[in-house]
């Protein structure tokens, strides 16, 4: 019986003449990329700033809301921005460390530029604390457990950890941080795509990713999903003109936030990354729900030693 996932293959044309293993660090293009670039080009050379009303500046909800679908994220939940690094950002900067809960807990088998990021928060008064694995491959959720408690702020954790494959247990760390009063925010950089998920389900506060690896969407295009009901309670101090309620009106003085998911964005998004993100997004959710058939009926999702990504953070 022949596998209905070969039809997508001529949606990338380097499959025609390589074996492709290396997504978990760059998917391979869409032929559709091509494309969606001369859309781009063609829309501002023919229409100049006109762009910006007739497709432009709405483009980064689209893409979000695309993005959305895999995760069941709710229609206007998922901000774009440039990287996974950028998004937690804006995220801490949503926080107040100067109270007795500042306690920021993850574990030595985070993607270290994330890692990098939090251990910079110490200078705003963030406790961290890091979580050491024993081997290498797999997370010890006792130990991360523990770790938790009425002084943690945020829990800032991989799904999928990038050295292993090793998929975190992400319900009892959500259920444990819940208990105690803190935030989950989510890294699913290498499952989006690979592993499905419901960010509804798992009541996570927040989820990050991009589309680089399973997505197959380009670098230059990440993800920020946020709570529907706790984004509204959420002020970043990491903001910009696009995160204002009046984003073209540029008012003096302070900003006046929006009311949607952009006010988790800051300057002008990107939009031919945006643009070059369209086609894989077209073609992911279909293949998502026969690659998790084959992992429920007893064949490996992938190897315990994938090569270690290096990019999109």
């Amino acid at each position: 019986m022949p596998d209905e996932l070969l039809r997508y293959r001529p949606e990338f044309p380097i499959l025609s003449s390589t074996t492709y293993l290396i997504s978990n660090s760059l998917g391979a293009m869409p032929r559709g990329v091509e494309d969606a670039l001369h859309q781009y080009t063609e829309l501002w050379n023919t229409r100049g700033v006109r762009a910006w009303e007739e497709e432009w500046w709405m483009l980064a909800s689209e893409v979000g809301d695309q993005i959305g679908v895999p995760l069941n994220a709710p229609r206007g939940s998922v901000a774009c921005l440039q990287n996974v690094t950028t998004c937690q950002a804006i995220v801490a900067s949503c926080l107040d460390f100067s109270g007795p809960r500042n306690k920021v807990v993850y574990t030595d088998l985070n993607f270290p530029s994330v890692m990098y990021f939090w251990e910079a928060q110490r200078s705003r008064g963030a406790r961290v604390e890091m979580v050491p694995n024993d081997d290498g491959i797999h997370v010890n959720t006792a130990r991360l457990l523990d770790a938790i408690d009425d002084k943690t702020l945020i829990v800032p954790i991989s799904h999928v950890i990038f050295r292993s494959a090793f998929i975190q247990d992400i319900e009892a760390i959500v259920d444990k941080a819940h208990r105690v009063g803190a935030y989950v925010l989510l890294d699913s950089f290498q499952a989006t795509g690979t592993l499905p998920f419901d960010v509804q389900k798992l009541n996570v506060d927040f989820c990050t990713g991009g589309v680089l690896k399973w997505l197959y969407g380009g670098p230059g295009t990440a993800y920020l999903y946020v709570r529907p009901d706790l984004a509204k309670k959420l002020e970043p101090t990491f903001t910009g003109w696009s995160g204002h309620e009046n984003p073209f009106g540029f008012e003096i003085g302070a900003t006046r936030y929006s009311p949607t998911i952009y006010r988790f964005t800051q300057g002008t998004p990107n939009i031919p990354a945006l643009k070059v993100a369209q086609p894989g997004l077209k073609i992911t959710p279909k293949p998502v729900s026969r690659r998790s058939a084959k992992s429920r009926s007893g064949r490996p999702r992938c190897s315990s030693r994938w090569p270690t990504a290096t990019a999109g953070r």
